[in-house]
């Protein structure tokens, strides 16, 4: 099985050090989000990306396995009402297709237990042009991240979402971002 962030430690996923790795205002700004957007945030936790994401969107639909991930992104949220929190697996998304329009992974790639079938149920659900932003860790150390061998380097990225077109790429130290879109 592959890594999965433990919800006990979800504090980690809102701190000061992950804002200083991961600027939430960085990753907005490259994925350019419409106001009209319906969005998906897979793997949510406990709101890191949903609740700003939900600021600049129609409607935020936050999906995580872990119930008490999804219990704290709604303290967190204040009470923000475009913000639909599900206990799902990225296995088994309950979406009917074409229903959205951008699916967001931030750390998420890497604990994806089948990748081509979840990537596939990804491209039912976005309607056409919709897209995938996705955020993950390198193949190499870094000063946070799961263990070197559950991570899926940027090139492999690419080739796992091959039927998607790449309109953004970006690769920092500690983290790379791709936005892709589906003809």
């Amino acid at each position: 099985m592959a890594h999965r962030f433990p919800g006990r430690e979800k504090a980690q996923l809102m701190d000061e050090r992950r804002r200083a790795v991961q600027p939430v205002e960085e990753l907005m700004a490259r994925m350019s989000p419409r106001a009209s957007e319906i969005c998906v945030d897979l793997g949510s936790g406990p709101g890191y990306v949903a609740i700003p994401l939900s600021r600049l969107t129609s409607k935020v639909i936050a999906l995580d396995v872990q119930r008490e991930m999804l219990e704290a992104l709604i303290d967190a949220a204040g009470g923000r009402d475009n913000i639909d929190p599900v206990v799902a697996d990225a296995g088994r998304i309950p979406l009917v297709d074409a229903s959205v329009d951008r699916i967001v992974l931030i750390n998420v790639l890497h604990e994806l237990e089948d990748a081509g079938r979840n990537i596939d149920d990804m491209a039912r659900m976005l309607r056409s042009g919709g897209r995938i932003s996705l955020v993950d860790f390198p193949r190499r150390p870094t000063s946070m991240g799961p263990p070197l061998e559950e991570r899926i380097d940027i090139d492999e990225a690419v080739n796992l979402f091959s039927r998607f077109r790449v309109i953004g790429r970006w690769e920092f130290s500690e983290y790379y971002q791709l936005e892709m879109e589906r003809p």
